[in-house]
């Protein structure tokens, strides 16, 4: 029987990652390198990305190099989870909300400080999926914020409901990253463990910078973002 030679692109792919040939946290080889290595078309080649990126194996993000994944799923557990609302706890919890004065006050324009926003989302099973760490203007929301208005919501609900603030534009950047010491204990694997941090900038109508969000996880789910 003739296998498919998407197929044993793929198995051969999959080997490099797991033998550590190529290593979890570095950029993947382009879609021209990997048709030049392999000798096949652009289809096939997407075609075994997509696998991969379905998988968990990789994650790709317009504009950007793509990011192999692998050893970051635990337990030999694949993302192929279909269903959002299933696998994960709808809303996110409120840890904390202080006035801070930092390096991200750079980015935004005409601010005096910023509210730092920290969250846990959680999957059914209680287990932490994702650290959120949100900068807000504090121009934008008002020095007198009442922090329930933050609990248990999504930040880009409450811009645009609570504070009427229209978006038009959002900015992702990806990168691999070693967990500290205090976040590893949060997902309960040690520190030094790879991990994914997804950085949203939220732009409003006249392009000023309203949000930076970043999300910290160690398990790449195949599921929706409020941001995208």
């Amino acid at each position: 029987m003739n296998i498919p030679k998407y197929k044993i692109i793929y198995d051969e792919i999959v080997k490099l990652i797991l033998s550590g040939e190529w290593s979890v946290g570095s950029k993947m080889k382009s879609e021209n390198e990997l048709m030049k290595l392999f000798g096949v078309s652009r289809i096939t080649i997407r075609n075994v990305l997509n696998i991969l990126e379905n998988e968990g194996r990789i994650i790709r993000s317009r504009g950007k190099a793509t990011l192999i994944l692998d050893r970051l799923l635990q337990n030999n557990q694949k993302s192929e989870i279909k269903d959002f609302s299933v696998t994960l706890n709808a809303d996110y919890k409120l840890i904390d909300i202080e006035i801070v004065k930092n390096n991200f006050i750079k980015k935004f324009k005409n601010t005096s400080s910023l509210y730092y926003i920290t969250r846990l989302r959680r999957l059914k099973n209680n287990e932490i999926y994702l650290i959120s760490r949100a900068y807000i203007p504090i121009e934008i929301v008002g020095k007198d914020l009442n922090k329930n208005i933050f609990k248990d919501k999504n930040l880009l609900n409450v811009l645009i409901n609570k504070f009427g603030i229209k978006i038009t534009k959002s900015e992702q950047e990806v990168a691999a990253v070693i967990l500290n010491k205090d976040d590893s204990a949060l997902f309960k694997t040690t520190p030094g463990s790879p991990a994914i941090l997804n950085t949203w900038y939220l732009h409003d109508t006249s392009k000023k910078l309203v949000l930076i969000d970043q999300e910290l996880t160690v398990r790449p789910l195949k599921v929706e973002n409020y941001y995208q």
